[in-house]
């Protein structure tokens, strides 16, 4: 299990929707993250994704 009060600060994130945010700061609490692309060929920010994006409620019924 992941413990959200870590803040990696070499890692900023502001999805407080994600499983892996820190609670009080805009960092995320994992060692590491993957990042990749829904696109075949990106041009713009917005075709980056962060692949260890978890939602907080994911598992949960």
């Amino acid at each position: 299990m992941n413990d959200t009060s870590f803040a990696n600060e070499s890692i900023r994130c502001t999805v407080t929707d994600c499983k892996f945010h820190n609670c009080d700061r805009n960092y995320c609490s994992l060692g590491t993250v993957t990042i990749g692309t829904h696109e075949s060929d990106p041009k713009e920010c917005q075709c980056v994704d962060c692949e260890s994006f978890k939602a907080k409620n994911e598992g949960l019924n």
